[in-house]
């Protein structure tokens, strides 16, 4: 019950704040964009920066905590496809969405909230290990994946699509990440972290105040966002791919992780992966035009249960 308090009713409390506002029409849809703007270009790679640029990993190795996180993601994302493809009757693009959706969990406006209230600055240097590789390894997966899905199902429907190359997607999956800000964030926090330097006064104080704001603008955002993703069909896929995503994904981590991470690392990637799908996979359906209305269904159904899953994982962990 403790945790609960603590750390689950204040995060959904700031997400239900958010989802009123919007509903209500308190502020308008544009403001909920330019906080989800200000978190992704601003907060948080300003968080990143500080976090990576002063972290003390003591001698923990990044590899185990990848290995664990990642197998996590192929063992969710492989039988969700297969699930919603065999019983859902579904084409092979939206099969695609259904593993993104089940396995591209939250971790900006819901993981680094989460970890930061659970286990405080400590826990958020594991996360960003996670982070930083996490959009580049997802976004790169689910391209490659979408796109021979798009050929596959073009010749299949008699319209067989052009062929491209994967290194010509590669590529222009490596110009998009170099725009990213999160992407700058890391590396700008790594690169320092070379140099051995610590902060200068003024601007570590800068970087803190701007990522202190990462939490609950991310919060409030989620909730004003959750407005856009409604109930829009496909219920018993979206029911499908949030157990996988709430349950399997974090028990698999957690398996293969008590054998491999300290305790704190152990605890920050369990929780990460129990955290429900992100605003991104979304944004792959709506940009291969497939699966838009599983994935926001997804979106949503996820984010409400995981009220409770969160807490249930959060005990498991202690």
């Amino acid at each position: 019950m403790q945790i609960i308090l603590t750390v689950i009713v204040p995060i959904f409390a700031v997400i239900a704040v958010g989802f009123l506002a919007a509903r209500l029409k308190l502020l308008g849809d544009s403001v909920g964009e330019g906080l989800a703007k200000f978190v992704f270009v601003i907060a948080v790679p300003a968080l990143l920066f500080r976090t990576l640029a002063t972290a003390n990993f003591a001698g923990a190795n990044p590899l185990f905590l990848w290995l664990a996180y990642f197998l996590g993601v192929a063992l969710t994302w492989a039988p969700a496809t297969i699930l919603v493809r065999r019983f859902m009757g579904t084409d092979r693009r939206t099969g695609i969405i259904a593993g993104i959706s089940a396995s591209f969990a939250n971790t900006v406006f819901i993981a680094i909230p989460a970890v930061q209230r659970a286990y405080g600055d400590t826990g958020l240097e594991a996360l960003f290990l996670i982070i930083a590789i996490h959009m580049p390894v997802m976004m790169t997966v689910a391209t490659l994946l979408m796109e021979r899905a798009a050929r596959l199902d073009a010749a299949e429907s008699g319209n067989a699509a052009p062929a491209g190359s994967a290194l010509s997607t590669i590529g222009r999956i490596a110009v998009n990440l170099s725009r990213n800000a999160i992407i700058v964030g890391i590396l700008c926090g790594l690169a320092w972290r070379v140099t051995g330097l610590a902060l200068p006064g003024p601007v570590e104080d800068v970087v803190r105040l701007l990522g202190s704001t990462a939490g609950p603008v991310s919060l409030f955002a989620m909730g004003m966002s959750l407005t856009r993703y409604g109930l829009r069909g496909d219920i018993g896929s979206a029911v499908v791919i949030s157990a996988l995503s709430l349950v399997l994904m974090p028990a698999v981590v957690y398996l293969v992780g008590t054998a491999l991470l300290p305790a704190l690392w152990l605890k920050v990637a369990v929780l990460t992966a129990a955290s429900p799908a992100g605003v991104n996979c979304y944004l792959f359906a709506s940009y291969f035009k497939s699966g838009e209305k599983l994935a926001a269904t997804s979106i949503l159904v996820s984010t409400l249960l995981s009220v409770v899953t969160l807490a249930v994982w959060l005990a498991i962990l202690g």
